[in-house]
């Protein structure tokens, strides 16, 4: 279906389930990035266009510091078992591929979840459609796209509150417009953000241009100790470096961004050490590692996609997973999404 169709008939259906609601609960996956932030304030801000529902945006995990600017987030709460439930009439979830993403909100306010209408609007391909109703659009850059692109068939104008956000999210998700999958689309539709006046400067200052010194030794710490092995380049992050450094766990992606700047490699894999267990992100050049993700319960997109392992180590999550990498680099052809 193409877009215009799947957003005209979406909107009837989001119409229905926001104006007949008296509370709506705003909820991103755990470990909120530029894209899910993005999608929950711009959503938060949108909707007292269409209803006047009381609207509660929902942020399990601190928000990074990266991101602790974004006008909006103060207003998040985080569903902890000591908070009662505030018992929605409709849930939306915004860039979360399936309900256990979700992950954090205490156990017994899951269960209310489970019980209550879901609808969802997400951009990953591994996306399980576990609402009532599912807008994915698989090919969009970031969530923040979709909504960008959506509003409009909602009445609802998008002002510079609501722009900086949206924005926000697609520059994040695409690297500033540098990922293989950014479309002319998506350049179109950031225009329209800019011209609905977001702050780009602010985004570009916050974001991309105030990295601290700590991020980059972090960074330099991990790439001189990488491996290669084939087409595939790894790191991994232990907490103690971490720790030591006096970094952030977010800021261990700093590493990351610069892994993908080598000439060379198909694959780039950065394996975090957590309390408990690990947490690993793909990147490709033109192989589909979304389908290794998820065969290890993880999911993605076809150039980016993330696994959390809880029972792994470093050293045994690279072991599981470096031969299914290997063959993928040696089995698969070039992505007919790569357009670089």
């Amino acid at each position: 279906m193409d877009r215009i169709s799947m957003f005209t008939a979406a909107a009837i259906t989001w119409r229905e389930r926001v104006t007949n609601a008296n509370t709506i609960l705003l909820v991103t996956h755990v470990n909120p990035d530029g894209d899910a932030l993005g999608s929950l304030i711009g959503l938060m801000m949108a909707l007292p266009q269409l209803t006047e529902a009381t609207i509660i945006p929902v942020v399990q995990q601190p928000i990074p510091q990266y991101l602790e600017w974004v006008p909006g987030s103060e207003q998040s709460i985080a569903l902890t078992a000591d908070k009662p439930w505030p018992n929605p009439d409709l849930i939306i979830t915004v860039d979360c591929a399936s309900a256990d993403r979700l992950g954090g909100i205490a156990p017994q306010h899951m269960h209310h979840i489970e019980h209550t209408a879901v609808i969802q609007i997400d951009h990953h391909a591994t996306n399980t459609l576990f609402g009532v109703h599912n807008l994915v659009v698989a090919d969009a850059c970031a969530t923040c796209e979709i909504i960008t692109e959506f509003l409009p068939y909602l009445g609802i104008t998008i002002t510079a509150g609501i722009a900086t956000p949206l924005l926000l999210g697609i520059m994040t998700d695409t690297q500033s417009f540098q990922i293989y999958d950014t479309s002319a689309k998506t350049l179109s539709l950031g225009a329209s953000l800019f011209t609905a006046g977001a702050d780009h400067a602010r985004i570009v200052s916050k974001v991309f241009r105030s990295t601290r010194l700590e991020a980059l030794t972090l960074a330099s710490r991990v790439i001189n100790a990488m491996h290669t092995h084939g087409d595939v380049v790894w790191c991994g992050v232990p907490l103690t470096w971490v720790e030591e450094l006096n970094a952030t766990d977010d800021e261990s992606d700093e590493a990351l961004h610069m892994l993908q700047r080598i000439e060379g490699p198909e694959v780039i894999m950065l394996i975090k050490q957590r309390n408990q267990g690990v947490k690993i992100s793909l990147r490709s050049r033109n192989v589909n590692v979304a389908s290794v993700a998820k065969k290890h319960g993880g999911g993605g997109h076809i150039h980016a996609a993330g696994i959390n392992l809880a029972e792994h180590t470093i050293d045994s999550a690279a072991a599981l997973l470096l031969p299914d990498l290997t063959a993928l680099c040696t089995d698969s052809s070039p992505s007919t999404n790569h357009s670089a």
